[in-house]
């Protein structure tokens, strides 16, 4: 079983405890502290989906109610993992199914998060869960079903209609336009104006030709073409190309890197694929790729990014995408059923926390100083 991960660059930290819970290896081994992410009263988290981290540091995530007795969809704790709280959402945010969260600073330095809900409802609000703008249903995109919209039967065109379930956006803080992937949908990215949430008519994509269980011709599909685009994010890492949005292509076991123009929403161009099946195994299914530390990107961090795979692991790959830590979450904490890790970020600190996907649980792991890697 692969040991766990971490960032040495917190000279004073505890050292392990007798009987603690510890996964990854080398400079990246973390501890798991069950005391920390402890979720309001009253929270029915039947899935964690997603992370964000805002200015202050404070961990925020949206999940998926019960639909009875808990109306609300997002915590958030202080930046050490304590006193969780609901934010003030509504039931118009929250019906559905809350997935994809993303905080962008925009003009004046105010933050704002954008949702994707796969009861096919997009929303921007502010962090205390205002409503600026809010989508549902079909929102303008062409979703006439063509012959080889669902390859290989891998999924169906109700009434001649393409499936929209929207997963996750992307929200460049260099443009004024944002990427959502439909991710459970049709597998295409659409762009929209961030401050208004207008369609932009434009769109790239669509589900790649092997279908939904590729297996072995996974890394032959053709390049901007997906089976589950699940995660969009911006990269602002300077060890890739400028204005890059990576796209988690979880069924192609890849992910796949993508030029825009920030100034107009007309580009979405291919440069580069990251296979994940040579270090996580073939049926590996990476969520997303974080790459900041907390709040924002950290030079110090020296490009880290976190993938989560939904079948138990968390990888931390180095800035040329090579896994360099495993933390097997699946397995460490297989007695509270922390089994599909379906979004993973890095904390300012150097520490990690981790969402699962049926059943809902969240996991806060402590970054151990590189000393005691040393010792081990």
């Amino acid at each position: 079983m692969p040991r766990s991960l971490g960032g040495s660059e917190r000279c004073i930290r505890d050292s392990p405890t007798a009987g603690a819970i510890i996964g990854g290896s080398g400079k990246f081994r973390y501890q798991y502290m069950p005391d920390l992410l402890q979720p309001p009263v009253g929270a029915v988290m039947q899935n964690c989906h997603g992370w964000s981290v805002d200015e202050h540091e404070n961990i925020l995530l949206t999940y998926q109610n019960d639909g009875q007795t808990d109306p609300h969809c997002i915590i958030r704790w202080n930046p050490d993992g304590t006193n969780g709280t609901f934010v003030e959402d509504s039931t118009q945010l929250c019906a559905g199914t809350p997935h994809g969260l993303r905080i962008t600073t925009e003009a004046g330095g105010k933050q704002f998060l954008y949702h994707a809900n796969n009861a096919q409802k997009l929303a921007k609000t502010t962090l205390d869960g205002e409503i600026i703008w809010i989508r549902e249903g079909n929102f303008g995109q062409n979703d006439t079903c063509l012959p080889d919209s669902c390859p290989q039967q891998s999924c169906s065109c109700t009434d001649g209609k393409l499936p929209y379930i929207p997963t996750w956006f992307a929200t460049p803080p260099n443009s004024d336009y944002s990427y959502l992937c439909d991710g459970y949908g049709s597998d295409h990215v659409y762009a929209f104006e961030s401050s208004t949430g207008k369609y932009m008519n434009r769109s790239w994509g669509g589900r790649s030709p092997a279908g939904l269980h590729p297996g072995p011709l996974a890394q032959s599909q053709p390049h901007g073409l997906f089976m589950e685009n699940h995660g969009c994010t911006y990269d602002p890492r300077p060890t890739t190309r400028p204005n890059t949005i990576v796209v988690s292509d979880r069924r192609n076991m890849r992910f796949e890197f993508f030029e825009y123009n920030p100034d107009v929403p007309d580009k979405f161009e291919w440069h580069k694929t990251v296979d994940m099946s040579p270090a996580l195994g073939n049926g590996t299914l990476p969520c997303n790729m974080r790459m900041t530390h907390g709040s924002k990107y950290d030079p110090s961090k020296e490009g880290r990014s976190i993938v989560p795979d939904l079948n138990g692991p968390v990888a931390v790959l180095d800035n040329q995408h090579n896994v360099i830590s495993v933390v097997n979450v699946s397995v460490l904490l297989a007695a509270d059923e922390q089994m599909h890790p379906h979004d993973a970020i890095f904390l300012a600190n150097g520490d990690m926390v981790v969402g699962t996907w049926a059943p809902g649980r969240v996991s806060y792991w402590k970054l151990l100083p590189e000393e005691d890697s040393e010792l081990n």
